[in-house]
């Protein structure tokens, strides 16, 4: 799997900036799976590269959405927050972020890093570096 990126990038700040909001709050923390259909069409193109931080790789806008779909499965009452200012830079994005029930909203953290190109995310990294103790 390859990952082809414009060497002319030209995408707007601030379509960079809703696109990594969509990305958190439109699609992985939407849990109606109509709206978040929408969103990931809205937010990805159709060949999304997606490099979870469990080292998995999703490819396209099904797969993701379906992992999306799965995540909140496994976090029910749990919502996503920001967390601080976004960077953005030419076609990139970062965005830290935290995960969690209420009462604890940052017990997961981590960060989003997305690529941008045509008005939608080509690319998406998310790492994790805050999880619960077990």
């Amino acid at each position: 799997m390859s990952l082809n990126i414009s060497t002319a990038p030209s995408e707007d700040e601030s379509t960079i900036r809703a696109l990594l909001s969509a990305n958190l709050f439109n699609v992985f923390d939407e849990r109606d799976a109509s709206k978040r259909s929408t969103a990931v069409q809205d937010t990805y193109t159709e060949d999304i590269i997606w490099y979870e931080s469990s080292d998995k790789i999703i490819q396209g806008r099904a797969a993701l959405n379906a992992r999306a779909s799965e995540l909140q499965t496994e976090a029910p009452g749990f919502k996503f927050s920001a967390d601080g200012i976004m960077s953005v830079g030419r076609n990139v994005g970062v965005l830290r972020w935290h995960y969690g029930p209420e009462g604890k909203p940052d017990m997961v953290g981590g960060t989003d890093v997305i690529i941008v190109e045509g008005g939608k995310i080509k690319a998406l990294w998310t790492t994790v570096d805050k999880v619960p103790e077990k």
